[in-house]
């Protein structure tokens, strides 16, 4: 359902001064309003903590092997494939430490928990 025809609900609910912070602390951490920390959970998503600088150098040199890798396709083209491979590490890492990470709830559901 897109965002323009889904209707949208005001939900209050109390939290203790502790409860607050640690909501605050951890939707700041992801660098998301408490709001939409909340929603992603309703959604099966966890939020992930946004990385430290030291994910994005590790990046960044990926990048500059993936570069070193292209320069030498002309010259040894198995070099496409390594830079494939690094390409998708990127990605999976990316996909890993920077989106929201589903959860299934209906298996906590099923087990008595929630």
């Amino acid at each position: 359902m897109s965002r323009e025809k889904s209707e949208k609900v005001c939900i209050t609910f109390r939290l203790s001064e502790e409860e607050h912070e640690k909501l605050k602390q951890y939707s700041s951490a992801c660098g998301l309003s408490a709001a939409e920390f909340m929603r992603q959970l309703c959604r099966g998503n966890a939020p992930q903590p946004m990385p430290q600088t030291e994910f994005w150098e590790l990046l960044g040199k990926l990048y500059e092997v993936h570069d070193a890798f292209r320069k030498c396709v002309p010259f040894y083209p198995a070099a496409a494939e390594i830079c494939k491979e690094i390409e998708q590490l990127v990605m999976d890492l990316q996909q890993r430490f920077t989106m929201p990470q589903p959860f299934d709830m209906e298996k906590y559901a099923g087990k008595g928990v929630v």
